[in-house]
């Protein structure tokens, strides 16, 4: 039990290949030599995350290693096992979720810890 939170950012270099197949499958390769513990794929397709599912998220990150993968331009392969969340149906570049992502993380952290969270 580790009781601490902690955080990694792998950034994975997006596949030069030239059909959007073989790009999945390269990425999806270098995606899985990194992912430890329980795994989420963000997808539009996936369970939309509401703030109780990202707090239980965050709260099993403490105990053991959990790893959200943000997809490219055109997603995650299905080679990549995990839970499929969606955190909207909208499109955002990966810098402006990457940010949307650590604030989620960061909200629910100071949740656990008691602190109220100003809007």
């Amino acid at each position: 039990m580790r009781g601490v939170l902690h955080s990694e950012i792998h950034e994975i270099p997006a596949s030069k290949a030239e059909s959007v197949e073989k790009r999945l499958k390269e990425e999806a390769f270098r995606i899985k030599n990194v992912l430890k513990g329980k795994i989420f794929v963000t997808d539009p397709k996936g369970m939309l995350v509401s703030d109780e599912i990202m707090l239980n998220i965050v709260r099993d990150a403490i105990y053991e290693d959990i790893s959200i993968v943000v997809g490219g331009p055109f997603g995650v392969s299905s080679d990549v096992k995990g839970t499929r969340i969606s955190f909207s149906k909208l499109t955002f570049t990966h810098e402006l979720f990457r940010v949307m992502l650590l604030e989620q993380i960061y909200r629910q952290a100071l949740t656990i810890k008691g602190v109220k969270y100003k809007k």
